[in-house]
C-alpha cells in the first residue's frame, strides 16, 4: 500500500495493512494529526524530503516526528537515542480511507498516560469505517 502528503512530494509504502492502528490524545499526536500504524523500519519505504521535529518539552524525547517539507504533513515516526526498538509509526491518515477500512482502532488515553508501560483506552475498541472514522 503507499499513501502520501497532501501535495504529493512524499510517499511512504508498506508491505501490508497494519495490525491495529493507534488514536492518542497526547499533545504530540493531537496536534500532528497522527493515526499510527507499526511496523519494523525495513518494512517502510520512504521517497521525498521530510523535516524532524523532536518534542521539547521532553527531556529524552523517544520519537521524532517527519513531516512533508513542501505541505506540513505528518507522514511517520522514528524511535531516538532514547528508546529502545525498532519501530516505525505511520501516519495512517496519509492514506485513502478504503486501503484503512475495517482495521481495528484503538483511541488511547495519551493525555494521561505517563510514557511508562501501556495507555489506558478512552473508549472500548473500535473498527475504521464502521464505527471510528479517520
Amino acid at each position: 500500500m503507499i499513501g502520501g502528503c497532501h501535495c504529493g512530494d512524499v510517499s511512504v509504502a508498506l508491505p501490508a495493512r497494519p495490525d491495529y492502528i493507534n488514536l492518542c490524545d497526547c499533545s504530540l499526536c493531537a496536534k500532528s494529526g497522527g493515526a499510527w500504524g507499526y511496523f519494523t523500519a525495513d518494512q517502510v519505504r520512504i521517497e521525498g524530503a521530510t523535516r524532524a521535529y523532536r518534542r521539547a518539552d521532553r527531556d529524552t524525547a523517544a520519537v521524532e516526528m517527519h513531516f512533508c517539507d513542501t505541505c506540513g504533513t505528518t507522514t511517520h515516526w522514528v524511535l531516538t537515542e532514547h528508546a529502545e526498538g525498532d519501530r516505525v509509526g505511520v501516519n495512517m491518515r496519509i492514506f485513502a480511507p478504503s486501503e484503512v477500512s475495517g482495521i481495528e482502532a484503538r483511541t488511547l488515553d495519551g493525555r494521561n498516560w505517563s510514557g511508562d508501560g501501556e495507555a489506558d483506552h478512552r473508549r472500548a475498541i473500535g473498527i475504521l469505517g464502521q464505527d471510528v472514522f479517520l
